[in-house]
């Protein structure tokens, strides 16, 4: 079988191959396919498709400048939880 990589992840596999972690690229490559293959069994496509949805709508919520103050909103919180149990 032919593959064709990105020089970014040729880089990546070749740099493992240097560290001494893979002797050969086809190593590296049937290595780093394993620990895809077993995030995929761990984490389910919808899940992981989801997740990488929600991410994509936060950065751009951050892009269009729509931000909120993290501390600020948490202090709110935790104001809003003393007023609560009072």
């Amino acid at each position: 079988m032919d593959i064709s990589l990105s020089p970014d992840n040729e880089r990546f596999l070749q740099s493992q191959i240097t560290a001494g972690i893979y002797n050969t690229l086809s190593d590296a490559v049937n290595a780093n396919l394993s620990i895809i293959i077993s995030t995929e069994r761990v984490i389910p496509q919808d899940v992981l498709k989801r997740f990488k949805d929600d991410v994509q709508k936060g950065l751009d919520d951050v892009e269009a400048g729509r931000l909120s103050d993290g501390l600020a909103f948490m202090d709110e919180l935790i104001e809003e939880d003393r007023t609560n149990a009072s």
